[in-house]
């Protein structure tokens, strides 16, 4: 089975629905080849800055259209979702915190794009059933193909 990234995003950017809505909110529509790159470029920047599988952060983000996209890029870096951890996405202004400092969220997006990250083969053990606990609201209707709103 393929990973919980790839059955969410890229799945149907590869069957041909690349420009089909995947999330809607006021600011605007956004096609699912949106929101890959979008998501795939902030995982790129995390993963610049050391968030690799497994490494445990927060994701602290109440505007939807961020929240989205940092959940979609912690799911495909394999990344763990915890309220406590060191690596933290969130605040106002937005910003992506590290053990060491402190960035832009659109900075460290910004840098993702020159090297996205690309979707993991497969998920570890349980990964996908406990990112499907926390965030099934934004994930099971991406998976099904339908639009967020």
């Amino acid at each position: 089975m393929h990973s919980l990234a790839f059955r969410a995003l890229d799945r149907h950017v590869v069957d041909g629905r690349a420009d089909d809505p995947a999330l809607v909110t006021a600011e605007g529509s956004w096609s699912f080849a949106q929101l890959l790159h979008e998501s795939a470029s902030l995982a790129g920047g995390l993963r610049e800055l050391g968030v690799v599988a497994g490494t445990p952060l927060d994701i602290a983000v109440t505007v939807e259209r961020p929240r989205v996209v940092s959940v979609l890029a912690v799911v495909r870096l394999g990344a763990e979702p915890d309220s406590g951890a060191r690596y933290r996405i969130g605040g106002e202004p937005l910003t992506v915190t590290t053990p060491d400092e402190s960035f832009d969220y659109d900075l460290v997006l910004r840098a993702g794009r020159v090297d996205p990250a690309t979707a993991l083969a497969r998920d570890a053990e349980g990964y996908a059933d406990r990112l499907l606990e926390r965030y099934g609201d934004l994930l099971e209707p991406l998976i099904a193909g339908r639009a967020l709103t």
